[in-house]
């Protein structure tokens, strides 16, 4: 293959990469589109990873070896074609360069004297994990935050869009576009969303794949390796003349062809260089055959070395006081429906296993709140601490869990949601409701409701006589904390049935064959 052609297919790759998990991300799914969408969610570098690490060191999660292989061998493959976040960049890239004037389009080679700090990124970020937090990769990973902005900002309006198209269609009695339920989610998320993509568009627009060489830290891990690459751009003394052709079309800013030297920790193999070079003064080396073109050098001064341990230093010093969560608690008035449920940890969604699992596993992605069917996963801020920042939760003001449904173990990445089975996911506890007798409207107005019992999937909730009313009852062993009666129950703003969220998931005692679980209809007001 002619190395004009390269370029090419790393487009095609690349495009069809971002298709199919912004399709996925989106809720679009038909079985073909799954099973693309789950092969390239298998090669994404951190989540791979984490996955391979979740899951007993399962074989079917070794998509990073891969990736780290193909990097060892071509360079960073990975942040040019199967990256999303870097797809996105291009695009942006791309359109820009359409608005600005042709001299203005061009990229210049700009020597990296912030190298340490960059590793310093890498090596804060890998620390944290090592000692149980996520915070700066749920920040940082292009995957998590391509995903960010794909449920909080895309996902809203192409609900709308396609509620709009199914409305219109429904008027002509076709119904091949289903309704999507509307997904309500919190400023402060959303605010940050806008803030991550904002910053990308302006590096990308700025400085090309600047995000990729400064911030994210898998872009500086597969740096370490790309530049041991075994075949990668070098100079043809004979064939180049010095034009600069390649160094104004390199993204990355690596390319320095006053000199005829390439920073592979930079390079991303996207290959623009040999499209753009017209004298085949560019070629694809073999490093273990012959000597490779000299590699540029950057020199670090102690300035740099002072910045990286020092920024070293503060990332592990800043460690314990990931944990610490504001839990502050609103006034108690003591009024029925006006008392606080007390403090609880956010309830994980089933297949988690549980509080530690799934906060040293969940990157923030949000693929299982747009995956969700009821809604009633969402992102939080705060409330896992620090170390769980961003990462989503059950909140049963929202909605509530599907009794039949596991789906969000079916899309996670990581291994933070397990798979699990239909079976499973009816015995696993992952909270228990508990009631307060004292805002129950039974107890204040000594009238009948019988809400929070309707609903319940496994007869947990039972309704027991009281002077003359029915009282709701909680049996705690039938209870796996879906928030049906959470979710039903009429106090406002406080429930006086509310879910306690399991720190480890526990198994509940199942349904008597010749008891089924109770239907209802989501989509009824629960009077």
């Amino acid at each position: 293959m002619k190395l004009k052609h390269f370029k090419k297919v790393r487009i095609l790759v690349s495009l069809l990469v971002f298709g199919f998990l912004l399709a996925f991300f989106l809720n679009i799914h038909t079985t073909w589109i799954d099973a693309v969408s789950t092969v390239f969610l298998r090669l994404q570098l951190f989540p791979s990873f984490l996955r391979f690490l979740a899951i007993s060191f399962s074989v079917a999660s070794l998509g990073f070896v891969l990736i780290l292989l193909l990097t060892l061998l071509f360079g960073r493959l990975y942040c040019s074609s199967i990256c999303p976040m870097g797809t996105l960049q291009d695009i942006f890239i791309n359109l820009s360069r359409r608005f600005r004037k042709k001299s203005r389009r061009r990229f210049v080679f700009n020597p990296n004297k912030k190298l340490m700090l960059r590793y310093s990124v890498l090596g804060v970020t890998l620390i944290f994990w090592v000692f149980g937090s996520l915070f700066l990769l749920n920040l940082l990973d292009p995957f998590s935050n391509f995903g960010k902005i794909s449920v909080t900002l895309i996902q809203p309006v192409f609900s709308q869009l396609n509620n709009a198209l199914a409305f219109l269609l429904q008027r002509f009695d076709v119904y091949a576009v289903s309704p999507m339920l509307p997904q309500s989610l919190p400023w402060n998320v959303v605010a940050v969303s806008s803030g991550v993509l904002t910053t990308i568009l302006v590096m990308s627009v700025m400085r090309g794949r600047f995000f990729c060489n400064s911030l994210c830290p898998a872009g500086s891990l597969l740096g370490l390796i790309s530049s041991k690459a075994v075949y990668r751009i070098g100079f043809d003394d004979e064939g180049c003349t010095l034009c600069r052709k390649c160094e104004f079309a390199c993204k990355a800013e690596c390319i320095d062809s006053k000199n005829k030297t390439v920073d592979y920790g930079r390079c991303i193999s996207c290959f623009n260089c040999f499209t753009a070079c017209s004298n085949e003064g560019l070629r694809f080396e073999n490093t273990l055959r012959k000597p490779a073109t000299k590699p540029l050098q950057v020199q670090s001064d102690g300035n740099q070395k002072r910045t990286f341990l020092l920024t070293l230093a503060g990332g592990m010093l800043s460690i314990p006081f990931l944990n610490k969560a504001s839990r502050a608690l609103p006034y108690n008035t003591g009024e029925p429906g006006l008392i606080p449920s007390g403090t609880h940890l956010p309830v994980t969604p089933p297949g988690s296993l549980g509080y530690e699992h799934f906060t040293s596993k969940c990157i923030a992605c949000y693929l299982c709140v747009g995956a969700c069917p009821t809604n009633v996963i969402v992102p939080s801020f705060f409330d896992y601490g620090m170390q769980g920042f961003m990462q989503p939760k059950l909140d049963y003001h929202k909605s509530f869990c599907n009794f039949d449904c596991v789906r969000c173990s079916q899309v996670c990445p990581t291994g933070a949601i397990t798979e699990i089975d239909m079976p499973t996911k009816h015995t696993e506890q992952i909270g228990v409701a508990k009631f307060m007798y004292e805002s129950c409207i039974v107890t204040v107005d000594r009238t009948d409701c019988g809400a929070c019992s309707e609903h319940c999937p496994t007869k947990a909730v039972t309704m027991v006589p009281y002077h003359g009313v029915w009282l709701p009852e909680v049996e705690p062993d039938l209870c796996i904390g879906c928030g049906a009666c959470e979710f039903a129950c009429p106090t406002e703003p406080y429930k006086a049935i509310y879910v306690e969220s399991n720190r480890m998931h526990k198994k509940a005692t199942p349904l008597a064959e010749d008891q089924g679980p109770r239907d209802h209809d989501q989509d009824e007001f629960p009077f």
